[in-house]
């Protein structure tokens, strides 16, 4: 039986929004900084999958939700175990952000995001940054964040959250503590 896959498109939510949507989300699920986020998964209705959903996902993650809580995400057999943490919080940027509109447009819909991604499709790009952003801010909390990173550096940043170099950089960078 062929499925019909809606992509998500952004919500156009602020980035601050999205990040404190984020965070507001990491604390009602008691996500604590480096807590498992496979565990997580495994609590809210989701599947976790090495390797690929058939969509030319091999080198990075997807997910397929057909609810909120009936989801697989797909996570590459390439990837380190903190780049892993990084796409497994990026795909429920997705299912959190961008499955409710699509649930409510069609409530039979099943949402399904790769990184292949139309460069030309401005509501398709937003529905990744939106969805990076979550990431971010879901594994590695603002003002816990600064406090660490104040404290340790970015090595304590990477150590405490479990996050990969370009992670801690790149999210130190976006509440500048870096250059």
């Amino acid at each position: 039986m062929l499925k019909n896959f809606v992509q998500p498109t952004g919500a156009g939510i602020p980035k601050r929004g999205v990040e404190s949507f984020a965070e507001q989300i990491a604390k009602s699920l008691n996500f604590e900084p480096g807590g498992s986020i496979e565990e997580l998964v495994a609590s809210t209705g989701g599947t976790l999958v090495f390797g690929s959903s058939g969509a030319g996902d091999y080198d990075s993650g997807s997910i397929i939700a057909r609810d909120l809580d009936d989801y697989t995400i797909y996570i590459s057999r390439n990837t380190s175990r903190q780049r892993d943490r990084f796409t497994i919080a990026h795909e429920l940027g997705h299912l959190a952000l961008h499955l409710p509109s699509i649930k409510a447009n069609d409530s039979n819909a099943i949402m399904r995001a790769t990184r292949s991604v139309d460069e030309t499709d401005d509501a398709q790009k937003r529905a990744e940054w939106e969805a990076n952003w979550f990431a971010a801010a879901f594994l590695m909390p603002q003002d816990k964040f600064i406090e660490i990173f104040n404290a340790g550096g970015q090595l304590a940043v990477q150590r405490i959250f479990d996050v990969s170099p370009a992670a801690a950089s790149t999210r130190a960078r976006s509440l500048g503590l870096l250059d």
